[in-house]
């Protein structure tokens, strides 16, 4: 009796992490992928104080083996939560996203959601959602 009541508290401990809601696994899609070179990096960012600030994201990685698309498994996501998105292709794989000489990036990415104008940098309440596992996010099309 002893051992089942410690196997079922490490269960509920791994799915319901601190905070309340249970971890999930995000499948993000990664479209328009030009190059085997290289590889993926995913940005995962929970406000606007670490919105594509390296210093603060949960970065992964994931090498680019072909073109075109591939699924990317992200785990250890909070359901009910936001979150923000930021992928770019570092295809000369220097682990850093490369800019030309007005900032902007040089290498391919994509934003969890549309950018709302160009002539600024997003922000994190344009570019969040609330974590479903149920709902998937649109495909994440490289630019």
């Amino acid at each position: 009796m002893r051992s089942l009541l410690l196997v079922l508290s490490l269960f509920f401990l791994a799915v319901a992490p601190p905070g309340g809601s249970p971890a999930a696994t995000l499948v993000l899609e990664v479209a328009n992928i030009r190059s085997s070179q290289g590889s993926l990096w995913v940005g995962i960012y929970e406000s606007e104080e670490d919105f594509l600030n390296r210093e603060r994201a949960r970065l992964v990685r994931h090498p680019v083996r072909s073109t075109g698309s591939t699924r990317l498994a992200i785990d250890g996501l909070r359901v009910g939560k936001r979150y923000a998105i930021a992928v770019f292709h570092d295809e000369n794989d220097n682990g850093e996203l490369d800019t030309n000489l007005l900032g902007l990036p040089a290498e391919p990415y994509a934003l969890s959601r549309p950018l709302q104008s160009w002539l600024r940098k997003p922000r994190f309440d344009e570019m969040c959602f609330v974590f479903s596992p149920d709902r998937a996010l649109p495909p994440l099309r490289l630019r």
